[in-house]
Order: C-alpha cells, then structure tokens, then sequence
C-alpha cells in the first residue's frame, strides 16, 4: 500500500520548511503528554481551526459516522469488511488503541505504517503549535486520520465517536451515513440525567440530508428518534431488528451489531451510490427495485450459473473480530479472553459470551481480572458477576486500572463483593492479579478472563512483551 506522507504534500505545496522534524517515538511521546480526549464546544472549535488549517480535508471524502454506548469499532469493522466486498477503497479511524496510535488509522484493514505516520501526525502537531491550537490526542489523530485518508484517496471513510456527538471533534463531518448502535443505561449522566435527551445529543452526528440507522431496541425511543431525524432533515431508514447470521456463538454477542453493519453497507451501496447489490439485500435471485412478477427463465438460469454469494456465506468464511472484543487466545494455556467491555451493557454481553462457551465446553474454572471505572455501578456490576459465578465456577480479581485515578479501589471492591458472597481478591497490580488467577484455574480446561477497560487489555500484551501486533 503506497503511502504519501507530508513530506510529499510539502514537496507538492514547494514548502521547505516543515517546523521541527521528530521521531517515531518522539510524536508518542507527545501524543502520550496531551489530554486524551475532550468533549465540548472547545474541541469541536479546534477541529473546525485544523481543519481550516489544512484546507478542509473533512469535506474531501465521503463519509460514516457511529456512536453508541457500545459496539462502535464493531459495527465499522463488519460494515468495513463489506463495502471492501463491494469494490470500496475503505478506511476507518477509531477513537482507542492497545498497543500503539497506529492502530486508529486503518485503510483497507492495514494500519498505517510508522514513517507515514510520524510525518503526518507530526505535521499536524507543528500546525497546532504554529496555531496556538490546544488539541487533544483524539483531535490530532483524527485530523492526521483526514489528511492521510484524503492522500489514500478512499472512497469512504467511517469514524467512530468516542464519545456522545453533537460536541465531538468529528462532528465537524457532514457524513452520508449516521449510525447509533444502542443507548444503555450508562449513558444516563454522562450525556444526559435522561436517556432521550442522550439520545438527542448523538442524534446530533445527522446532518440535513444524512441517513440514519440504528440498532437501539426501544420502540418508544426509536419514534423519538425518528420525530428527530424527520424536523432535522435528515432520512429515516428502518431500525435493526434481526441478527446477522454469524457463526455461533457469536450470533447472539455480535449479531445486531454485524446486521447493522450490512444495512450500512447497503444504504452506502445502493442509496448513496445508486448501485444495486444483491449481495447486500440477500436476495436468491437479483431483483431490481421496482421489478415485479416472478423472475424469468433466463433470470433463473443466469443465478444458477452465477451464484451471488450471500451473507451468510460471507459471515462463515470471513467472520472475525476485532482485537480485544471477545478475543478468545485458545492456543493459550489456560485459554484467554480479553475484552475492552467498560460499562454494564458491555459486561451483561460479554458474561453472557462466557456463559455460550461453557454451554459448549465445559470450562474447569474461571478467573476474572478486571478494574472497574468509577462511572460504573460498582454494585451492580458485581451482581452480574455473581450471576455468572452461579452458572460457572469461578473466582474474581479485582485491581486498579493502570493509568487511571478514576477507578474503583480494589480493596472496596473486594469486600463489596464479599457481601455478596462472590469469592473474590483484591490485587495490587495487573501482574499480581494474573499470576494468581493462572494459579487458580484449570491449565488445560481452564480460562482467564480480563476486562473492565481498554488499559488492562494493553496490560496483558505489556506483560507478554509485545509491543506491536
């Protein structure tokens, strides 16, 4: 994959200068010093300021928008793994990384490569000083995300919202596509005290004339939404009801989520390009819009002959994860789970996930290392965990989240589960944690689980001493 880095749009502009030139580990180093993310009237200002600043890149490609209590990365990534199906150039830049800031900036499934990466997101920092422009690591990347895609020349781009949406960095994007997974319960507080108006607020991503779909289950909700999109300009499709059919078990974790990827992907395909896909509707026969009556002999004939492959078909051969949802190390002994679940919702899918594989095989012992933020309902949290513990065997871990001051103490978590009666540990550290539940476990029949943020998932690969995937 050929990359052009500023270096090249420098050479193109006959610029001879490019402000101070650092390294690889230099620009992480920068990046790492800078407040992560903020959301608010100031960040969405900076990024329309950068944006100016380098000739609006945000109007130069087509793009999708996804926000949601959960699923986002997973919804880019299926609708992702289709439109490149379809012929499409396809690049997707994400809101959190594991291991390096690479990971966010994906084009056609490759992250972008350390050179390219440097040169551009170094730019982008030399802008921001030249500028006098605060920005955040979330906004230095995404606009590093705008240049290099636009340098790609993609043919569309999906963005995930870290957070909430009408003030977040992207929304200065005028996207063809607006997407909401779902709204959860914990969202109430952090958007919003009501779980409509948090609705509202991410509504806000939907610009006159952008499609909106979404996987959110409340009917009473969902006619809100809709009243929404309609005042606002912006066209309604048809929420998601079914599951895609993906291999089990992951139909029943992932399967609303991958069927909202697909009617992105559809509507992208065939309402914003005006192509027709018969790939995508799922169709036996390829029927046009408006065709009616029962498909001629020759119509039947030319399906026999050339088959179109369908969706299920695709999801068995094709299906796979992203890193650090529901990844599943069976090479490893124990087995391995890691999952970035940070909130309730996230939790109830993910022990809902380790439930479907005891179900099939039997685990022989369960360890739990998880730190919880303190945004989470410590107590109901644990009671999900001690519902899991009733269906299988197991121990919970409890420790602080590395880097983070706004976490639960584990020591309170502990004994707070204890009350419950859920066996549990207090840790002091990642590695303490993982040592003991190893030792507490089956090695063969076995699993660790790790969870409760995108920090302990990192944890894990710092410990096995991988720095890259």
């Amino acid at each position: 994959m050929t990359m052009i880095t500023s270096v090249d749009r420098a050479k193109k502009k006959g610029t001879t200068t490019l402000g101070k030139i650092r390294s690889y580990s230099e620009v992480v180093e920068h990046l790492d010093s800078l407040v992560r993310y903020e959301y608010g009237q100031d960040a969405l200002d900076r990024m329309k300021e950068l944006d100016k600043a380098f000739g609006h890149p945000s109007t130069k490609t087509e793009s999708i928008l996804v926000c949601g209590t959960n699923g986002k990365s997973s919804t880019i990534h299926f609708a992702a793994k289709l439109l490149k199906e379809e012929g499409f150039k396809v690049a997707a830049t994400y809101s959190s990384h594991f291991l390096n800031y690479n990971e966010r900036m994906i084009v056609d499934f490759q992250p972008i490569g350390n050179k390219p990466f440097t040169d551009t997101v170094n730019e982008v920092i030399n802008a921001t000083e030249l500028h006098n422009i605060k920005a955040t690591a979330y906004e230095v990347i995404l606009m590093a995300s705008l240049l290099n895609l636009t340098e790609e020349k993609v043919d569309v781009a999906i963005f995930e919202i870290s957070y909430g949406g009408k003030l977040d960095a992207a929304n200065i994007l005028k996207p063809k596509i607006a997407a909401i997974t779902r709204i959860a319960e914990d969202q109430v507080g952090l958007l919003s005290p009501d779980l409509d108006q948090a609705a509202f607020e991410m509504l806000e991503i939907a610009k006159e004339g952008t499609w909106f779909i979404s996987a959110e289950q409340s009917k009473i909700r969902l006619q809100k939404m809709k009243n929404w999109i309609d005042t606002h300009g912006a066209l309604w499709a048809m929420p998601i009801r079914k599951l895609a059919n993906l291999p089990y078990i992951f139909e029943q974790l992932y399967g609303r989520i991958a069927s909202l990827g697909e009617r992105i992907a559809q509507i992208y395909v065939e309402d914003v390009k005006g192509k027709f896909s018969p790939f995508l509707r799922g169709n036996l026969l390829a029927t046009q819009k408006g065709q009616r009556g029962r498909p001629t002999l020759e119509a039947k004939r030319h399906a026999e002959l050339h088959p179109i492959k369908t969706l299920k078909g695709f999801w068995t051969e094709q299906f796979d994860l992203l890193r650090g949802r529901f990844e599943l190390l069976d090479k490893e002994k124990p087995t391995i789970l890691l999952d970035n679940a940070s909130n309730l919702d996230a939790l109830t899918n993910l022990f809902l996930g380790i439930r479907l594989v005891h179900y099939q095989k039997p685990l022989k012992g369960l360890g739990i290392v998880i730190g919880l933020h303190k945004a989470i309902n410590a107590m109901e949290a644990i009671k999900l965990i001690r519902y899991l513990l009733k269906k299988v065997s197991g121990q919970i871990f409890f420790v602080p989240i590395p880097g983070s001051v706004a976490c639960h103490d584990a020591q309170d978590l502990a004994l707070m589960a204890k009350e419950l009666n859920v066996k549990a540990k207090a840790c002091a550290n990642f590695k303490e944690a993982f040592e003991q539940t190893k030792s507490a476990v089956d090695e063969r029949d076995g699993m660790i689980c790790i969870s409760g943020s995108p920090e302990l998932i990192s944890e894990y690969w710092n410990y096995r001493g991988i720095k890259k995937f």
